[in-house]
């Protein structure tokens, strides 16, 4: 009860803040392999990552992600100009997901403070194993370059 309501609380706090009515584009893709190393691009303070499956009864089953965290500047890249574009969810190796999340972005001069989220959630990938750990792929562009951090041992929360 606690868990669903600190979820409640962040959706809430998120839908607030940003009162837009773009729409998030979201995919269920099928799975498909990868190779294991990852190797981050970008400099990041990772302050949350969620993800969830909201299981309560008269409700549509929906897979939901949401996190925070601060860009740092880097001589590597632009930080005005580095965008986050898109999230892949891995599980054991498999794409599971390809989210384009409504994003919040907070910049200074030496940081950039982003908040994504589904809000509306994903149809649930039945391949999905909801009892491991999943890897968020986060995927920024800069011009056209495109930069990626690794998130790894996401633990997937149940609500019901």
């Amino acid at each position: 009860m606690n868990l669903f309501l600190k979820i409640i609380i962040i959706l809430l706090s998120i839908f607030l803040v940003s009162c837009s009515t773009t729409e998030v584009t979201k995919t269920e893709k099928p799975v498909q392999k990868i190779v294991k190393k990852y190797t981050n691009d970008v400099e990041l303070n990772v302050e949350k990552t969620i993800s969830w499956v909201n299981l309560m009864p008269g409700t549509l089953p929906k897979f939901h992600v949401s996190g925070k965290f601060t860009l740092l500047k880097n001589k590597d890249y632009d930080l005005e100009k580095t965008k986050l574009k898109f999230i892949k969810i891995y599980q054991d190796e498999k794409e599971f997901y390809f989210i384009q999340p409504k994003v919040l972005e907070e910049i200074s001069d030496e940081s950039k403070v982003i908040t994504y989220s589904t809000i509306q959630g994903l149809s649930i990938n039945k391949d999905l194993n909801q009892k491991k750990g999943i890897t968020f792929e986060l995927v920024f562009k800069e011009g056209n370059s495109e930069l990626k951090y690794y998130v790894e041992n996401v633990k997937v929360e149940e609500v019901q």
